[in-house]
């Protein structure tokens, strides 16, 4: 009973683009800092914003493949102009966004930060969407990477990893 015109759906699909459309306001505002705020900061905030705006496309294309693909702040005029991008397009664009994210996020943020993207978070990502697409190589080389950095590890009792006392685990690269 589910399809197209299910609220949801129309509700998430339409988030996703206010969150894309939102990360490349901030990529092409971030020059206007430039002088005011240290260059490390600004790096971080672009490496977020990238970050933002691949997790989203990665959602998109593994729920409905070829879509809407824009990388700049869109007029309304211009926005009714655009077709669907093909997945393959997307899906190279997400890794080079990524690719940006580990890069320029540190390692942690500290104890319990673990919704803000670090560079685990941005290689783990990248892996999956690899995984979804087949895209082996790619998935292999970003698992290494992260695993490389020794941050994160199986908790050794599956049993106890959703209770309330082991919430944050050293198992958790990234949480909402």
């Amino acid at each position: 009973t589910i399809n197209g015109e299910w609220g949801t759906l129309g509700t998430w699909w339409s988030n996703s683009y206010k969150a894309i459309s939102r990360a490349n306001t901030i990529l092409d505002n971030l020059g206007r800092a430039a002088g005011q705020v240290p260059e490390s900061t600004i790096s971080r905030f672009a490496a977020e914003a990238r970050f933002v705006r691949a997790s989203q496309y990665a959602m998109l294309i593994s729920h409905f493949g070829d879509v809407v693909f824009f990388t700049n702040v869109l007029d309304l005029d211009e926005a009714f102009t655009l077709g669907r991008t093909s997945k393959s397009t997307i899906l190279q664009a997400i890794y080079e966004d990524y690719d940006f994210a580990a890069l320029h996020l540190p390692e942690s943020y500290g104890s319990n930060e673990l919704s803000r993207a670090t560079k685990g978070a941005a290689l783990a990502m990248k892996a999956r969407i690899a995984l979804y697409n087949g895209d082996w190589s790619v998935a292999r080389a970003a698992a290494l990477a992260c695993m490389a950095l020794n941050k994160y590890q199986l908790y050794p009792d599956y049993g106890e990893l959703f209770l309330s006392k082991t919430k944050n685990t050293s198992e958790m690269i990234f949480g909402f």
